[in-house]
């Protein structure tokens, strides 16, 4: 963490909070809900509900969980997007919430078969929207049938254990070959993973995620976005169960007490100026500077379709990454879609070696380090909107 010495009291604790806060660290994707894993439904719920349980785990932007939810008929359902839970400013064209409903397909597809379940899935029914709009449209329907071939997939089981840290790592350990070929291997279709552990590259990304963060901050209305998704103490958290806190990123005891007490407020964490924007920018240095290697999943189209399908890789990706050992955290920033981050991003893409049609969707670091807190979840309930009879 940031060293506070030669500061007055007051700096002191207002910087101790800054650094802790990470209001902007992880766009992309957060973390699983209860450490336990999702509760069984009970004999008189819908077996749909207790899939849902599962699926709601998925990482996605904010912990916004921009996911809502049609029941058809007596075995099917509808994903849409809950476009109450946007992030405008941070995510203008809405990509990274459709990767999110990617993730949040992949767990429930997991969830079927873990429980006997096949699940026939058809993408965009009602047809595909343009990434300049969302559509009241649904994102896919899905047809669950009882099916004794219906096989577990051996990652069903990190789905309770994956949680995107955002701690510095050990940046003194080197990713073996053997789990990079297993990452790699666990996402399809082939060639979409790219990896570097080259010191040189590790480095200017992180400089770049640095830079991008500094670009991130400097907006009011993208700080005050991202300041109504952070919960400032327990007590909101469990109340909002949504968004992420302290805890998340690892603060805990008394740095924890400090940061939620003294001087900590919405209104400041959205000024550009303040003390917690540059502490933001310390912070996303130290956890991009610390990782051993920073890995993307790129595209080709960047139509709404690859978006949800990236976003299925990239639950893979992450469960198979929890597996082995290895933590994980997005480093979105520096693929946001404003005009301040175009340079960034053509900066980005030639580190990575990465051609210009070609569209990073997901830029992820990885390493080693403890796990931080699970962030919350709603009830599945809170998703479904309309019961629909076929």
């Amino acid at each position: 963490m940031t060293v506070m010495s030669g500061m007055d009291r007051r700096e002191f604790l207002m910087g101790t909070a800054a650094s802790a806060i990470v209001l902007w660290s992880n766009k992309s994707c957060s973390e699983v809900a209860e450490p336990a894993g999702a509760p069984e439904a009970s004999p008189t719920d819908d077996t749909r509900l207790m899939l849902l349980r599962y699926a709601i785990l998925a990482p996605n932007p904010h912990n916004a969980q921009s996911w809502q939810v049609e029941l058809t008929g007596e075995n099917g359902m509808r994903l849409l997007v809950d476009r109450s839970r946007l992030l405008p400013f941070s995510d203008p064209p809405a990509r990274q919430v459709h990767i999110g409903q990617g993730t949040f397909l992949e767990l429930l597809e997991m969830a079927a078969r873990q429980h006997g379940y096949r699940s026939d899935m058809v993408y965009f029914p009602d047809g595909e929207y343009s990434n300049a709009v969302v559509e009241d449209r649904p994102v896919a329907a899905v047809t669950f049938a009882l099916d004794a071939k219906a096989s577990p997939d051996p990652l069903f089981a990190e789905i309770s254990r994956r949680v995107s840290i955002k701690r510095p790592f050990e940046d003194d350990r080197t990713i073996s070959e053997s789990d990079r070929k297993a990452l790699q291997a666990s996402v399809h279709p082939d060639g979409i993973f790219r990896m570097t552990q080259s010191r040189e590259q590790t480095q200017e990304l992180a400089r770049l995620c640095r830079e991008a963060m500094e670009v991130e901050v400097s907006s009011r209305a993208r700080d005050r976005e991202t300041a109504a998704w952070f919960r400032f103490s327990d007590w909101e958290l469990a109340e909002k169960r949504d968004g992420f806190g302290l805890a998340q990123n690892g603060v805990t005891g008394a740095r924890k007490w400090l940061a939620e007490h003294v001087q900590l407020s919405r209104e400041q964490a959205a000024d550009p100026g303040s003390s917690f924007a540059r502490g933001a920018i310390t912070m996303a240095w130290e956890q991009a500077a610390s990782a051993s290697a920073f890995a993307a999943l790129v595209g080709t189209a960047n139509t709404r379709l690859e978006q949800v399908l990236m976003g299925r890789a990239y639950a893979r990706i992450h469960l198979t990454a929890t597996r082995l050992g290895l933590a994980m955290q997005p480093m979105s920033q520096l693929l946001e879609e404003y005009p301040e981050m175009s340079g960034l991003q053509q900066r980005m893409k030639s580190v990575l070696g990465i051609g210009s049609g070609q569209t990073v969707q997901m830029l992820f670091r990885l390493g080693y380090a403890r796990p931080t807190a699970h962030s919350p979840r709603r009830d599945v309930r809170s998703l479904i909107r309309q019961q629909v009879r076929s």
